[in-house]
């Protein structure tokens, strides 16, 4: 939230304080929760699917390849109820 001040009131993390003097691990980690949680609420506000379409995935780093997995994997976006559709195209 601090890179997108707004983006905590979208997920509901509003109100909660973050330590801005965190080490770069548990930064990515934060960032990531956060893509997933924002991805799980924009899928579930529209009834056609959210698209995320990522292209060049071969000169993706191991951060990006990270916060990919975990969205795709670990992200909460099994429900059914969720319409999110992934694309990766190398």
């Amino acid at each position: 939230t601090r890179l997108i001040p707004t983006l905590g009131f979208i997920v509901g993390l509003e109100g909660i304080d973050c330590d801005h003097d965190e080490d770069n691990v548990n930064a990515q980690n934060r960032l990531q929760m956060l893509l997933c949680q924002f991805v799980q609420v924009i899928s579930n506000s529209f009834a056609a699917p959210v698209t995320l379409f990522l292209d060049d995935l071969q000169w993706a780093d191991s951060a990006s390849i990270a916060a990919v997995n975990q969205l795709l994997l670990g992200g909460g976006l099994n429900s059914q109820d969720v319409h999110f559709f992934f694309l990766g195209c190398y």
